[in-house]
């Protein structure tokens, strides 16, 4: 089957990520294929999904997450590129997830300089069943994840840390350790 960039990105981010909400897709699409001033039009995703089941490229749907055959969504990797799109205004530079380890998912934001980020859960790194920390490069800025309600975990690493707690509009509140 023959596809569009835009359908090639969505295949190439879904592979990528595993599963991602409908309006994840769409606000990824916007960064790279539209115009600031121009928004996504209505059903231009569900077209495409259309599409890729008609040319048997096969992608599971429940509710608003979209994701590949033999892959579930995970609630805290969508949390996770949730926060990345935050972040990133919306346009990452590169993205990664790790399927083993704490670490959920990777970026890069291109600006004056590259920064790199690791997004990874609170109950990841904290509990009985932690045994090492994290591997993460030096230069990457670490994004933990709480749970609402959790205390923040003393990370011990030389990287900056801050942290991510989710609000009921849908995004987050982000501050450093020490911060209330």
């Amino acid at each position: 089957m023959l596809l569009s960039k835009q359908q090639r990105f969505v295949l190439d981010m879904l592979q990528c990520l595993g599963c991602a909400r409908e309006r994840q897709l769409t606000a990824l699409l916007k960064a790279r294929f539209f115009p600031e001033d121009k928004p996504v039009p209505q059903g231009f995703l569900d077209a495409m999904l259309r599409q890729f089941r008609c040319g048997n490229i096969d992608l599971r749907r429940e509710d608003d997450v979209i994701f590949l055959p033999g892959k579930r969504p995970s609630s805290t990797l969508l949390e996770a590129i949730d926060v990345m799109l935050e972040l990133s205004d919306g346009n990452p530079s590169d993205l990664w997830s790790e399927e083993k380890g704490p670490v959920l998912l990777r970026f890069s934001v291109t600006g004056k300089r590259v920064s790199l980020f690791a997004v990874l859960h609170a109950s990841a790194i904290t509990g009985p069943d932690v045994r090492a920390p994290p591997a993460i490069g030096k230069a990457e800025r670490v994004v933990v994840l709480l749970p609402e309600g959790c205390p923040p975990p003393a990370l011990h690493i030389p990287n900056k840390v801050f942290y991510a707690l989710g609000q009921k509009d849908g995004t987050h509140r982000f501050f450093a350790p020490g911060e209330n």
